[in-house]
């Protein structure tokens, strides 16, 4: 990953009174200096990336791609695996969900420290 991005982390729990109860991490979401998107990185799927790209007419909604593809400077997202959503009794996060995996994850907003 770029040395000038920001890492967010990424929860499995269940929401609970606006929070997240039984928190696991399960991966991170990068954002590069410059790009409009995130990459995100599960563990449980090593080697594989995701893109987490906000939807164009809204400002809570954003859709999760599996493939990009760069044509003449331009990035196109491929092949929609999900979507997220910002709650507003989530303060703090952003819910992904993944349909394939009938599970709900949760990308913190704030990034944290890289070593």
């Amino acid at each position: 990953m770029n040395t000038q991005s920001d890492k967010h982390e990424i929860f499995a729990g269940f929401k609970k009174e606006g929070t997240i109860d039984a928190k696991l991490l399960v991966g991170a979401a990068f954002k590069d200096d410059g790009l409009a998107y995130y990459k995100i990185r599960l563990m449980m799927f090593p080697g594989y990336t995701y893109y987490l790209v906000k939807n164009r007419d809204s400002t809570d909604r954003y859709t999760v791609y599996s493939r990009t593809k760069t044509e003449n400077n331009q990035t196109k997202f491929l092949n929609p695996v999900g979507s997220a959503v910002l709650d507003s009794k989530l303060q703090s996060y952003l819910e992904v969900k993944f349909p394939l995996l009938r599970a709900s994850m949760f990308m913190s907003l704030y990034p944290v420290k890289q070593n």
